[in-house]
C-alpha cells in the first residue's frame, strides 16, 4: 500500500489483529473437547457429530473468493468488523440451541463470520509489514497467537464443558466488544478498486503469472486442502473420541491432551522465520512434513496418554514451522491491491478441507478406526515429503515452457 504505516506503528497494531486472528481459532479447538458429551446431548452418533465442526467451515467454501473480494474493494476494517458481530453473535447463540438442527444452523452462520476473520491476518499483515524478515515474523507470532488459542481453548473448553456441554459456547461473545477495536485496522488498498470479482480474481491470476509464482501458488492450494483435511479431521475432531474410546479420558483431559497439538504449534511458529533465514524454506517445508509423520505414528502407536501428547507436540511442531511460510508466500505473491483475493482463494482450499475434515475424522474415528487412520496420515505425511519437491519443479518447468509458447 503507497500509505503503508512505519515499522513501529505497524508493531501497535499488531497484538490487535493477533487478537483477532485467534478467535477464529476457537471456531474448532473451543469445542472439540466437548464433542462426545454434545452427541450425547443432542442425541446424535458419534460418527454425526463431526457436523458440528465441519459444517462451520462450510460457509467459506463459497463465501472466502468473494470475502477476499471484498477486502480489495471495500476495506479490511469494514469487513473484520461485519465478521466478528456475525462470529460473536451465532457463536453465542449456540449455547441456546438444545437440538441439532439448530445447532447445526447456528454454526453455519458462525462460519460465515469465521471466513472474515481467518482470512484477515495474512492480508493485514501484508499491508503493514513490507516483504522479507520482518513480514515473516509478523505472520510467525501471528500464528503463534492463534496456537496458544489453541493451546488454551480446549483446557478452557473442556473445563466448561464439566459444567454444561453448551457453555464453551459462550466464550464465543467476546468477539462482539472486539469488533469496535476493529476499528483501527487499515482500509481498502490506495488507489480505489471497483473491478467486478471475477475480474479481479483474472487480474490477480495474471499478476502471479507475470511474476513467476502461478506454478507454486497453483501447488499449494491441494496441499492445504488436503493437509486441513487430516489436520482438522484426524488433529482436532478424531483425536478427542479416540482419547474416550481408547482411554476413557474425561472431556477436561481430553482438552488438556488436545492442547499439546497448539504447545508443538506455538514453539514451531515462533522460530519459523529464524528457521527458513537459516536453512531455506525449502528444507523447512521438508522438515515439517516429516515432523508430521513422525507425529503422527506415534500417536497411532501410542500404548498411554503421554505418547499421545507427544506425537500431538510434534504434530503441531511441524505445522508450526511450515504453514507461516504459506502465509508469507501468499502475502507476497501479488501486489497489494490483488492481495484480498490471493488470499481469498488460499482461504477458499483451507475451508474445504476445514469442511469435510471434521466429518472424515468422525467416521475415520469409527470406521476403520483411529489408528488405522493416524498410521495412514503418517505414511501419506512422509510420502509428501519425499516427493513435494521433485513435483514443484516439474510443474515450474512445465508451466514456464507452456507461458513462453503463450500457453496458460
Amino acid at each position: 500500500m503507497s500509505d503503508r504505516p512505519d515499522l513501529r506503528e505497524a508493531r501497535r497494531m499488531l497484538p490487535l489483529v493477533m487478537a483477532i486472528a485467534g478467535l477464529g481459532v476457537l471456531t474448532f479447538t473451543l469445542i472439540a473437547p466437548a464433542l462426545p458429551d454434545l452427541a450425547d446431548e443432542l442425541g446424535v452418533s458419534r460418527a454425526t457429530i463431526g457436523w458440528i465442526q465441519g459444517v462451520v467451515a462450510m460457509p467459506g467454501v463459497f463465501l472466502a473468493l468473494f470475502i477476499g473480494y471484498f477486502y480489495d474493494r471495500a476495506g479490511r476494517r469494514v469487513v473484520v468488523m461485519v465478521s466478528l458481530l456475525l462470529f460473536g453473535l451465532a457463536g453465542t447463540a449456540g449455547f441456546f440451541a438444545r437440538s441439532f438442527w439448530p445447532m447445526v444452523a447456528v454454526r453455519a452462520i458462525q462460519g460465515i463470520g469465521t471466513s472474515g476473520i481467518l482470512a484477515m491476518g495474512i492480508v493485514v499483515i501484508g499491508d503493514l509489514f513490507p516483504a522479507g524478515a520482518s513480514r515473516r515474523w509478523a505472520l510467525g507470532l501471528n500464528t503463534a497467537a492463534m496456537t496458544v488459542t489453541g493451546l488454551v481453548a480446549p483446557i478452557v473448553g473442556g473445563a466448561l464443558a464439566e459444567v454444561d456441554p453448551f457453555a464453551p459456547f459462550l466464550v464465543f461473545s467476546a468477539a462482539i466488544p472486539l469488533a469496535w477495536f476493529a476499528r483501527r485496522l487499515p482500509g481498502a488498498p490506495a488507489g480505489g478498486m471497483h473491478q467486478p470479482p471475477i475480474r479481479h480474481v483474472g487480474d490477480a491470476f495474471a499478476s502471479l503469472r507475470s511474476g513467476g509464482r502461478l506454478a507454486d501458488f497453483l501447488g499449494l492450494l491441494p496441499f492445504a486442502l488436503v493437509w486441513m483435511v487430516v489436520f482438522a479431521g484426524l488433529g482436532s475432531t478424531a483425536t478427542p473420541l479416540f482419547l474416550e474410546d481408547e482411554f476413557g479420558a474425561s472431556s477436561s483431559l481430553r482438552g488438556l491432551i488436545q492442547a499439546f497439538l497448539a504447545v508443538g504449534s506455538t514453539t514451531g511458529a515462533l522460530i519459523a522465520a529464524r528457521a527458513a533465514g537459516r536453512f531455506g524454506v525449502s528444507r523447512v517445508f521438508s522438515a515439517g512434513f516429516g515432523l508430521i509423520g513422525v507425529g503422527f505414528a506415534l500417536v497411532a502407536a501410542a500404548p498411554a496418554l503421554p505418547f499421545v501428547a507427544a506425537g500431538l507436540a510434534v504434530i503441531g511442531f511441524g505445522s508450526g514451522i511450515t504453514f507461516p511460510l504459506l502465509q508469507d508466500f501468499v502475502a507476497s505473491a501479488v501486489p497489494d491491491a490483488y492481495r484480498g483475493a490471493a488470499v481469498g482463494i488460499f482461504v477458499t482450499a483451507v475451508r474445504v478441507g476445514q469442511s469435510f475434515g471434521p466429518v472424515a475424522g468422525s467416521t475415520m474415528a469409527v470406521t476403520p478406526g483411529a489408528r488405522i487412520s493416524f498410521t495412514g496420515a503418517a505414511a501419506g505425511s512422509l510420502v509428501i515429503m519425499l516427493v513435494w519437491q521433485p513435483i514443484r519443479r516439474a510443474a515450474n518447468r512445465r508451466m514456464t515452457d507452456g507461458h513462453r509458447r503463450g500457453g496458460p
